[in-house]
């Protein structure tokens, strides 16, 4: 039988439409029936006595006040529209005060790793209102909410999955894709579906939402195919995005740069000789001579000096070269620091990395790998 509000095809035996929940027309053939059995049967008073009570328990779980239990398109719609405001407002205001906050505290120029974990914290907004709270701004708004198949909150994992999955697939993938979904998922959508969440009435009567849940059909073989296609791309999209912008140079086109690359990798092998003094000895050389290593040497590599200070292991390196006076950027007379990063005992001792900065240099002309200030080193 179809529905008259959703077109849903139900089974001729369903008093109400399995999609919307919404009352289905009687048919004149069940209507006529008891008075059938009143004329042929003896006992005329059993049927219409065991029939009351069996339609009655069928038409209950339509809702507390008419409300339904799953929603129509029109209020779900107006929710993401409420919600991707909220989203696009959280993630401005965020980025801005995490970036001004990093500025403010440490006079350098915020990472991009600050504006992506602020971002992200805005972008997730709604997901983690509808895990923790009484619902994102936009179903509170048209009373509605999102249950697990218990009728209960959704946990964060899922309720961050889903939130990923329904604003991104939809938002990049509009038109076609909504009627492909429709055709695997029906009117759930595939975040909902592949999520294991539902969005309910907020009035819904408790006893008819959780009727109505448990009938909901699971993920089919094409929705755990979709999924797992899904899940591939938005981890190697993401994967690519993170490592771009995190290893990559924000002023690649600043000519200091690649002099900076240089040199750190000319300086690589007077790190190397040190740690290995310093697993031999559990200390820092007191100068140079203890690795073998001359300051000819050293200035034939590109430095005019070296220092090493043994108590805390730090490398000054000083570039060779006369500093510029005609306002063209140089490096000339300037200085590279690291400071050794010691490993626990417990894993091993020993230098665990390089931190690689500077005194003098700007922070602009100094690329990612080399961006700690070693003002409170310098000599």
């Amino acid at each position: 039988m179809q529905c008259p509000r959703c077109n849903w095809q139900n089974p001729a035996s369903n008093t109400q439409c399995f999609s919307c929940q919404a009352p289905l027309p009687v048919p004149a053939s069940s209507a006529a029936q008891p008075a059938g059995a009143f004329a042929t049967g003896k006992k005329k008073t059993k049927p219409a006595k065991a029939s009351a009570p069996k339609a009655a328990a069928r038409s209950a779980p339509a809702g507390q006040g008419n409300a339904l239990v799953f929603p129509s398109i029109w209020p779900r719609l107006g929710a993401s529209a409420i919600d991707a405001v909220v989203m696009a407002v959280g993630m401005t205001v965020l980025i801005l005060a995490s970036q001004l906050t990093y500025e403010g505290l440490t006079g350098d120029k915020a990472p991009f790793w600050i504006a992506l974990i602020a971002g992200l914290i805005g972008w997730f907004l709604p997901a983690i209102m509808d895990a923790w709270g009484n619902g994102s701004p936009g179903k509170r708004a048209v009373k509605l909410r999102v249950v697990n198949r218990k009728g209960k909150a959704p946990g964060l994992v899922r309720s961050l999955w889903r939130h990923t999955l329904k604003y991104t697939v939809n938002m990049l993938l509009p038109g076609l894709f909504h009627h492909l979904q429709q055709m695997i998922f029906g009117e759930r959508a595939m975040h909902n579906a592949l999520a294991g969440t539902h969005v309910i009435t907020r009035d819904a009567n408790p006893h008819a939402m959780q009727a109505a849940v448990a009938r909901a059909p699971s993920v089919t073989g094409a929705g755990k195919f979709l999924f797992f296609v899904f899940g591939t791309l938005v981890l190697v999209v993401v994967g690519i995005v993170i490592g771009v912008n995190a290893t990559g140079d924000r002023n690649s086109d600043n000519p200091l740069h690649a002099d900076i690359n240089r040199y750190d990798l000319v300086s690589d092998p007077v790190r190397r000789l040190a740690e290995n003094h310093y697993r031999r000895t559990q200390k820092f050389p007191a100068s140079l001579d203890d690795l073998g290593i001359s300051q000819q040497s050293m200035q034939d590599s590109g430095f005019s000096k070296v220092e090493m200070n043994p108590v805390n292991g730090v490398l000054r390196f000083t570039i060779a070269g006369t500093p510029s006076t005609d306002g063209t950027p140089s490096l000339a007379g300037k200085h590279l620091v690291y400071v050794p990063e010691l490993r626990a005992e417990r894993k091993g001792g020993g230098v665990r990395r390089w931190q690689c900065g500077s005194d003098d240099i700007p922070a602009s002309d100094r690329t990612y790998s080399c961006r700690h200030d070693a003002s409170a080193f310098s000599r």
